[in-house]
């Protein structure tokens, strides 16, 4: 039987992993920079009180990034609770049914857009549209996010206390909703990725060569080569921000146990795209 990992240990060689999930948890539940900061105290006094309690119960059944993210999301959730106090669904969306509640929680409680809404619903409410959601949504009561002090006993009544029963499969559907949609943009601007680009970034990406190994094994010039990749990886970064997902989103979506992102890098439709001065001299050469 392996030993048990020493708390200390495991909290100081993860703080990198936990300020991941933290920043997760805070765009999650939609905190501004100052809830953060506060909820970040709390995680970390949570982690550190009655002796490393949390840290000892991790007994390696499922990744660490898995164990922490349940710990953080459900502490972001007591978090809200007490700031916020418990959500109540208006009389109007009660009236409209079960997607008006849902759309009203989204939108009103948590700020979300109607666009996010739909990618959250969608899988849930055989089809939904964005006309759908907009229509509901105008008929909706106005109704800006409240805070309010929440005694610590109401608090404790209405948190919830089943981790591994609710925040795990809410934090695994929300992963794999970002996943498919990361996948699904990624995919799209592939597919105008010429061929032989695309070989570059698979070499560079899935079989982790080099810049410089990639430039030898194609004859390519390495600071083109470089510049190539590094231009291409910026125009999907600014895409990705352009359809609302952020860069530590993606983060979170690498950082995980399973694999989520699925995309193709191999062969697509033949598109030219290398230029002579990309070509390394004794490319240019032979080819003469």
């Amino acid at each position: 039987m392996p030993p048990e990992p020493d708390p200390r240990e495991l909290l100081t060689s993860n703080l990198a992993i936990i300020d991941r999930v933290v920043a997760f948890a805070c765009r999650r539940h939609r905190l501004d920079r100052t809830d953060c900061e506060d909820f970040a105290s709390t995680v970390r006094l949570k982690l550190l009180e009655n002796d490393y309690a949390v840290l000892r119960a991790y007994e390696g059944r499922s990744g660490f990034v898995t164990f922490i993210s349940i710990v953080i999301q459900r502490a972001a959730l007591d978090f809200r609770i007490r700031m916020w106090g418990k959500w109540h669904p208006s009389a109007e969306a009660q009236r409209l049914g079960a997607l008006a509640v849902d759309l009203e929680r989204i939108v009103h409680r948590d700020g979300r857009s109607i666009d996010e809404a739909l990618s959250i619903l969608a899988p849930s409410h055989d089809g939904v549209t964005r006309e759908t959601l907009a229509s509901i949504a105008a008929r909706l009561p106005e109704r800006p996010p409240k805070r309010r002090d929440v005694d610590v006993e109401e608090a404790a009544d209405i948190a919830v206390t089943h981790a591994n029963a609710v925040e795990a499969p809410l934090l695994a559907e929300e992963r794999r909703r970002l996943s498919e949609r990361v996948s699904d943009v990624m995919s799209t601007l592939l597919e105008r990725v010429p061929e032989d680009e695309r070989l570059i970034l698979q070499l560079r990406f899935e079989s982790g060569l080099t810049v410089a190994q990639i430039a030898r094994s194609l004859r390519l010039d390495q600071k083109l080569t470089y510049r190539r990749i590094e231009r291409r990886m910026r125009e999907f970064r600014e895409e990705l921000a352009r359809c609302g997902i952020e860069p530590d989103d993606v983060r979170d979506l690498i950082g995980g146990d399973e694999p989520l992102l699925r995309f193709p890098l191999g062969k697509s439709e033949p598109r030219p795209s290398m230029t002579v001065d990309e070509r390394t001299p004794t490319d240019s050469g032979s080819a003469r």
